[in-house]
């Protein structure tokens, strides 16, 4: 059994004669015939019965098509696969990211990119900045992006972005008229924070700490974004990255810069570099354009 066998198989299967089988093949009928034949003997199956001119496909040969057409989707998903590696390094990307940029911006930033990539997949992976580590490290995802790199070298990581965080309070709130809050306007304040462990609550709570504010630490939350609806729902005050505080625009929340600022930052987790691609490298420079445009900073700030 070789290819060419399968290929006259598959066209007097899908075209219904062997004549039209010999004009999609560019050749001749006898030769189409000459190689049903070699099919059938090479497999034991008896693959059609002939009516006059007509063939008719036996229950043999309908089953042995469905095996073919399987085999042939195979080779259509190869085929695609080889297309977009010669083109763009790799036909899928999988980013990993902590809930901060995962929720936020990385579907924003991949949307602006797939927009120019149409045939392109792309998975996007949520979790803690260990298991994001995890799964860059073990090649499960192509790059993952997180606030702090962890036990990560300094060649598999690189700071994208210092992002001002922003102050959410509830409309309702008497600071709500202020043009900016500071430390000192939260003095006393219910604060809405992260949870214990978070690199950002850590970080948050040491420049407290030497401003020598205190808050009344009494709700915390998982992620940025619930702590933004606890605001709205007149919890407290947070602090948040402004893609997330601006997701939660529509809700009864004012968003005002914090003074002096208290900058998130974002860094890219690479694998091995000999596992990193191409289209891993273009869709970095796709979220330092992202930053630069929508949120008006750089990695450089």
């Amino acid at each position: 059994m070789n290819l060419r066998q399968i290929e006259a198989f598959r066209s007097v299967m899908r075209l219904g004669s062997m004549t039209a089988a010999a004009e999609a093949l560019y050749t001749s009928q006898p030769n189409v015939s000459r190689l049903i034949a070699q099919l059938e003997l090479s497999t034991g199956l008896s693959l059609f019965k002939r009516a006059g001119v007509r063939l008719i496909p036996t229950q043999e040969g309908q089953a042995f098509f469905q095996e073919v057409e399987r085999a042939y989707v195979g080779m259509d998903s190869l085929r695609l696969s080889a297309k977009n590696i010669r083109n763009l390094g790799t036909g899928r990307l999988r980013v990993a990211a902590v809930p901060s940029t995962g929720l936020s911006m990385i579907p924003r930033a991949l949307k602006a990119f797939t927009d120019s990539r149409p045939e392109l997949t792309v998975s996007l992976h949520v979790n803690s900045s260990q298991t994001v580590e995890q799964w860059v490290k073990s090649q499960f995802c192509d790059i993952g992006l997180v606030v702090h790199p962890g036990d990560v070298s300094s060649e598999q990581s690189e700071l994208l972005a210092m992002v001002p965080a922003v102050c959410v309070l509830p409309v309702s709130h008497p600071l709500a008229e202020r043009e900016h809050i500071t430390f000192t306007d939260l003095e006393g304040e219910t604060f809405v924070s992260l949870c214990h462990g978070d690199g950002t609550r850590a970080l948050v709570d040491g420049l407290f700490e030497q401003a020598g504010v205190e808050r009344v630490m009494a709700v915390e939350a998982q992620y940025s974004a619930i702590n933004c609806e606890m605001v709205a729902l007149g919890m407290g005050i947070t602090l948040a990255h402004p893609l997330v505080a601006r997701d939660y625009q529509h809700r009864d929340i004012v968003i005002r810069p914090f003074k002096p600022d208290i900058l998130f930052p974002t860094y890219v987790i690479w694998p091995a570099a000999h596992a990193r691609t191409r289209l891993a490298e273009e869709f970095v420079e796709t979220l330092k354009d992202f930053y630069e445009n929508v949120l008006g900073v750089s990695r450089e700030r």
